[in-house]
């Protein structure tokens, strides 16, 4: 899914792990969109200490944020070797202006994320690593109560918030437990 209008140039971006796609401060020229990989968003802070604000996922706009901004408020960087499409700032902000459909699709899509990231630090604020996969599995599932293991059970566990091995024997318990069934490629809520 690529959420760029058709009309606008886009630009393909292909990054090797650790390469920064932009740093905090920089002007804003384009907008960004995760075809491939993992990009961070890090903030240094007052005194050079470096946060990981978000990891943003395959699918994912990033600088989103920074549409109406005149700099970056962070930096991004690839976790994994990322590729992503760009567009121009100006031309997108153009173009959802004679376009407020268009815009309304867009916002959508951007309110579903802030809606989702919320619910993830819901989630991440919940001690049990049981209660906390339990509670990402209830946001996530599909009508047959199963998500799909798009992103590998090790992403999973960081997207989270759960160290991989924390999350493996939380997962196990759950299984013990009855709680989920799973498999290579899917973890069911009973």
């Amino acid at each position: 899914m690529v959420i760029f209008p058709e009309s606008l140039t886009r630009q393909n971006i292909s990054l090797k792990k650790g390469e920064t796609l932009f740093n905090q401060g920089d002007s804003v020229e384009r907008i960004y969109f995760i075809k491939k990989g993992k990009v961070k968003l890090i903030r240094s802070t007052i005194d050079g200490t470096a946060v990981v604000l978000h990891t943003g996922l395959a699918s994912e706009t990033i600088a989103e944020a920074s549409l109406f901004s005149e700099h970056y408020h962070c930096s991004a960087q690839a976790d994994v070797v990322t590729s992503l499409q760009s567009v121009g700032k100006q031309a997108l902000l153009q173009h959802l202006q004679d376009n407020p459909q268009e815009m309304t699709q867009l916002l959508a899509i951007f309110s579903r994320q802030v809606r989702d990231l919320r619910a993830m630090n819901e989630i991440k604020n919940i001690r049990s690593a049981e209660e906390r996969i339990l509670a990402y599995l209830r946001c996530n599932i599909n009508g047959d109560r199963i998500i799909k293991l798009e992103p590998s059970l090790k992403e999973l566990a960081h997207h989270i918030g759960l160290a991989h091995e924390t999350f493996y024997r939380a997962l196990k318990k759950l299984e013990v437990n009855r709680s989920i069934l799973r498999n290579k490629h899917e973890i069911k809520l009973l």
